[in-house]
């Protein structure tokens, strides 16, 4: 069985995505398709606005086969990190095309675009431009100009996509790259009338104003919404004013992502009626609005550094499968590298115990009875 793998986050699903997954098969022609899907947290920082469990069954009615969960652990990283891990999930599994969605759609560019950015040249621009004290992807788009490649760095999915490519080129895999042009909407677009696909930020948005998105996501998914409280990391606000009132320099230096003095520009926050304001008083030309959620996230979780030692993924973990899905995993089962987790048990990795900490944060919000869910027989459509 030939496989395809797409990276989602589904913040919520939409008719993109299902573009997304029919096109991906389409290219390759594949037997099967997996995803591997971040849980409830999300890459920029925030919380999913619908469980992991939801999030599976949507992935599932909508064509795909294998639903494999990143680490939270991992989803909560830069743009990179959060692409390598993603990318040596779906090695171990064996998979022979990643299909992503892009702002160009096209691979050939991109891939030339990756190749400048593993250059030594590239590489000390981009160290000049963060000694300036311009972020990390700032820095990036500034190197790239010196090589006539200027708006490339400057769309959210053209940037995941070139850390896929370099992923691959990293870890030595034979999974060959392929995208698709994004349609319609760009990732943080606004609401477009008269417009069937539209951008997550957009319906998230809708969400949060009680606006009707039922033109806009599948049946499955508006009715689960409905079901569903608005969540997000204003959600948490009590419980970062008390965190930081209790946190001293050197507990927070302790977390995952404090760095660089970061610690003390929190501390000198006195007053915050929301994590925007926080975000505002605390953000610099170096820290991004997503790197300052991420680290705010991580304290949140207290997620410390040397629990997160290592960027190489630990085991695989499926959330939920189809026959397709299931006989594929039976076809590769022996070969894998690292464990594979279709139940969790005491004996548990300390990534899997974040992974049980969060739903039970999550579940504060919702109270869906997920924690129980977390230890049910995985997903099977």
């Amino acid at each position: 069985m030939k496989a395809v793998g797409i990276v989602v986050e589904y913040n919520p699903l939409h008719y993109g995505h299902i573009h997304h997954i029919k096109e991906a098969k389409a290219l390759t022609g594949a037997d099967v398709m997996i995803a591997v899907m971040s849980g409830h947290v999300v890459q920029r920082g925030n919380f999913s606005i619908a469980d992991k469990f939801q999030k599976t069954k949507w992935a599932m009615q909508s064509g795909v086969d294998l639903v494999i969960e990143l680490p939270s652990v991992f989803v909560l990283q830069s743009a990179d990190l959060f692409a390598r891990t993603s990318v040596q999930l779906l090695d171990y599994l064996n998979v022979e095309f990643l299909v992503f969605g892009s702002e160009t759609g096209n691979i050939e560019q991109l891939k030339k675009i990756a190749k400048i950015m593993r250059d030594p040249e590239y590489q000390t621009l981009v160290k000049a431009y963060m000694s300036q004290g311009y972020s990390y992807p700032n820095s990036c788009g500034h190197a790239l100009k010196n090589y006539n490649q200027s708006n490339i760095h400057e769309h959210p999915n053209n940037i995941l996509g070139l850390q896929y490519i370099q992923a691959i080129h990293h870890l030595k895999s034979p999974i060959e790259a392929l995208t698709i042009q994004r349609i319609e909407s760009d990732y943080h677009d606004a609401l477009k009338p008269n417009q069937i696909i539209q951008s997550a930020s957009a319906i998230r948005q809708c969400i949060k104003n009680s606006t009707s998105i039922t033109q806009y996501v599948p049946k499955y998914v508006n009715d689960s919404l409905n079901q569903t409280p608005y969540i997000d990391i204003e959600s948490y606000i009590e419980i970062f004013q008390a965190l930081l009132a209790t946190h001293n320099a050197e507990t927070l230096n302790a977390i995952f992502s404090f760095e660089e003095g970061f610690e003390n520009r929190l501390l000198k926050v006195e007053n915050f009626s929301s994590v925007a304001t926080l975000v505002e008083q605390v953000k610099t030309p170096r820290y991004t609005h997503a790197k300052i959620h991420r680290s705010l996230m991580h304290m949140l979780l207290n997620i410390q550094k040397e629990t997160l030692s290592t960027f190489d993924v630990p085991y695989i973990r499926v959330l939920g499968m189809n026959k397709k899905g299931q006989a594929y995993l039976n076809q590769v089962k022996k070969t894998l590298e690292v464990p594979l987790i279709t139940k969790i048990k005491q004996d548990r990795h300390p990534y899997l115990e974040i992974e049980l900490n969060i739903t039970k944060l999550y579940d504060l919000k919702v109270n869906k009875a997920l924690f129980k869910k977390e230890f049910n027989p995985l997903i099977i459509f």
